[in-house]
């Protein structure tokens, strides 16, 4: 069964190296290593060059959603895994892919350890051994890694891509992750099978004090990503709530802290300032892995938050959250 690892790039070269050589060292023998470069202007072209063995891909900056199309487009593999850049995989994570993959399967979770560290795993929560849907339906996310933390049925991946709506920057493994229930079984290895890196310019959402861009985008990908669920569930006659607005915790406090910065580079969801604030408390209120104290803070930010003026919910957002 040939596992085929898609890498994005942009400007990452001084990750890339590492990110190429741990697919090239897999224990497993039917891997494939494709590389699109989305107009980087760094070095990464010459580090791609120095590793003839990959199949290389450069094409005009377009964001993390058409480049992942182009390389899945032509990957060859029936199950893909879309490591990103400044990650990299331990040797030996095709081989526990392969070995735990089994018919019916969609997506398969695995750990992935902060800068290599096996003591510091994310996702931190237990993973679902089933209720996927459910857990989704009621938190607006389930628990999961992020995108090198993955592997995917090819056929389900190149039909998102295609199919998905609002798919237009980064983010790209909340949309995988949150439809992925509705396409078929879900599976995990509970154990770290690569790295995530930490270095001051990730995108995603685990590492350090964010910007207003930061927040407004991650917003509306998990927006638009629990809509794409919402979509396909109903597609496939899967009950699962219709709703208009975001749900979470996180992602709506980071909606209401983007709107008050003044983001604008992409719509975020037309609702009001109390819906998203009720959601925010509800998730603080009963999402599972987040402790008591931090609940309770977040809880009584967003309930004097909502009755502030915008310039002190700004001025107390800068001290709390920037």
């Amino acid at each position: 069964m040939l596992i085929s690892i898609v890498i994005t790039n942009y400007n990452y070269g001084r990750f890339l190296g590492q990110a190429i050589d741990s697919v090239l060292a897999q224990t497993y023998g039917q891997v494939e290593c494709v590389v699109v470069d989305d107009g980087s202007t760094d070095d990464s072209r010459a580090v791609i060059a120095a590793r003839p063995s990959v199949v290389a891909i450069f094409k005009e900056n377009g964001g993390q959603a058409k480049a992942l199309k182009t390389g899945i487009e032509a990957a060859r593999g029936e199950i893909v895994v879309s490591l990103d850049a400044d990650d990299w995989l331990f040797d030996s994570a095709c081989a526990r892919i392969a070995e735990n993959w089994r018919e019916g399967v969609v997506c398969l979770n695995y750990r992935l350890a902060l800068n290599g560290d096996p003591t510091q795993l994310w996702p931190s929560e237990p993973f679902l051994n089933e209720g996927h849907a459910a857990f989704l339906a009621a938190n607006g996310y389930y628990p999961s890694p992020p995108m090198s933390g993955n592997a995917f049925r090819r056929s389900y991946v190149r039909e998102l891509l295609a199919r998905g709506e609002g798919l237009d920057g980064d983010g790209v493994d909340a949309y995988l992750l949150y439809s992925a229930p509705f396409f078929g079984e879900m599976a995990h290895v509970d154990a770290a099978l690569g790295a995530y890196r930490t270095h001051g310019g990730n995108v995603s959402m685990t590492s350090g004090r964010k910007t207003v861009r930061n927040l407004g985008d991650h917003a509306y990908y998990q927006f638009w990503a629990q809509q794409n669920a919402q979509r396909f569930a109903k597609e496939r006659g899967v009950a699962f709530p219709q709703r208009d607005h975001l749900v979470g915790a996180y992602p709506s406090l980071w909606m209401l802290l983007a709107q008050d910065g003044g983001y604008a580079r992409r719509p975020l969801p037309a609702q009001s300032r109390l819906v998203t604030t009720l959601a925010a408390v509800k998730g603080f209120m009963s999402q599972p892995g987040i402790d008591l104290a931090r609940r309770w803070k977040n809880v009584l930010f967003l309930l004097g938050f909502l009755a502030l003026p915008r310039p002190a919910r700004r001025a107390l957002a800068d001290r709390w959250f920037f």
